[in-house]
């Protein structure tokens, strides 16, 4: 039989429905992800059939919307890192 310290079930049941709450916004910050690369797809494709863009013009917004893609997506990234890990510490302690 595990003791429990008075107060501890209804802390972890708090720290497990505040995690849960998390996870279910990572559905938004998927969605954004999604929407992300809709809109990436897009620029692309537009950049692509560019004729009248100059070369020089057309790297330079090139770079520009991979650049600004490489910042949004590590910022995704990092969020759901972080998620991973609390989660992965929560799973651990569920087996504890």
């Amino acid at each position: 039989m595990i003791r429990h310290k008075r107060g501890q079930p209804i802390a972890k049941m708090t720290t497990a429905a505040t995690l849960q709450m998390e996870v279910t916004h990572q559905r938004i910050v998927l969605a954004w992800g999604e929407t992300l690369f809709t809109e990436l797809g897009r620029v692309w494709s537009h950049l692509d059939s560019a004729e009248t863009l100059a070369y020089e013009d057309k790297v330079v917004a090139q770079v520009h919307v991979l650049e600004e893609a490489t910042a949004s997506l590590a910022l995704l990234s990092h969020t759901l890192e972080r998620t991973s890990r609390r989660l992965r510490r929560h799973l651990q302690s569920l087996r504890t």
